[in-house]
């Protein structure tokens, strides 16, 4: 028998737990109600929850804020305490996205997260292109075919980015410092130019994409650039650029984060439910 609780999350959370109802003999839910969630889930709260029957503690894809507290749907965090923690077994696994500092200062279980698996991250860079691509065409005056996009960072999200932009008709330029990767992007027939260049060659830039969590778009950039750029950043924290910085330029710049939860959030959770299957059977030997 495998006991999972689900701790807060957004849409992405209900679809991984409708992805994880054939798999848990017994599932809990804190922050969501029983209408929500649309499977067989007994609602508790943080202080009645059995910790010591647990096989796994499921928190949301963003983690755990530095205070212990967890996001929830409807925007009144849960607080999770380190009391909370130590009334786990240790067969207990807490499962999350970002492995936060207050997760590794805090909880003396093994934790995973969805996010380091290759298999997580080459799936989740879909919808995240896809989103990327949608935000584009919504937020630009022209059309997509033919213009000039910057892809800054060719990991597994620019590549997939690159793809998706390309196959619309865009003309790419990738920025990445690393050789492994201008090589790949060269080979798939992209531009490739190292983030030395990226002030001067701004003023190209009909799109700009980054990927990467360094603050690599900084006000000199922004001032080379046309006013009617858009700027995307989906990197994680700190960002590419300082908010408060950015606010003082014309062209339309975003920092949207965890796009595949807003974009498709059923595909998204249907991914982390799948991983998350895969993590159970390796842990605890059980299949489906």
């Amino acid at each position: 028998m495998v006991e999972i609780a689900v701790l807060g999350g957004d849409l992405r959370t209900i679809s991984l737990m409708n992805t994880l109802s054939s798999y848990a003999s017994r599932m809990y839910t804190v922050g969501f109600n029983q209408k929500e969630v649309g499977v067989k889930a007994c609602e508790r709260t943080l202080e009645n929850l059995p910790y010591e029957r647990l096989n796994a503690i499921i928190l949301p894809v963003q983690g755990v804020g530095t205070d212990g507290t967890v996001p929830t749907l409807h925007g009144d965090p849960l607080k999770l305490e380190r009391s909370h923690i130590k009334r786990t077994g240790e067969q207990c696994l807490f499962i999350t996205g970002v492995l936060t500092p207050f997760l590794k200062a805090h909880v003396p279980r093994k934790v995973i997260s969805w996010m380091s698996r290759e298999d997580v991250a080459i799936a989740n860079s879909i919808p995240t292109a896809e989103g990327c691509l949608r935000l584009a065409i919504e937020n630009t005056a022209h059309t997509i075919h033919g213009a000039t996009v910057f892809v800054l960072g060719y990991g597994r999200c620019g590549k997939t980015i690159a793809d998706l932009f390309s196959g619309s008709g865009a003309n790419i330029i990738v920025y990445t410092n690393e050789d492994e990767e201008g090589a790949r992007a060269k080979q798939r027939g992209f531009v490739w130019r190292s983030f030395l260049n990226i002030t001067d060659d701004a003023y190209e830039a009909d799109v700009c994409i980054n990927t990467v969590p360094s603050r690599v778009l900084t006000p000199e950039v922004f001032q080379k650039m046309k006013s009617t750029c858009f700027v995307l950043d989906i990197s994680s924290a700190p960002g590419a650029f300082d908010p408060d910085v950015a606010k003082a330029f014309p062209q339309t710049i975003l920092n949207v984060p965890g796009i595949p939860g807003k974009v498709a959030p059923k595909s998204a959770g249907e991914i982390l439910g799948k991983a998350t299957i895969k993590i159970f059977e390796k842990e605890f030997g059980h299949e489906t």
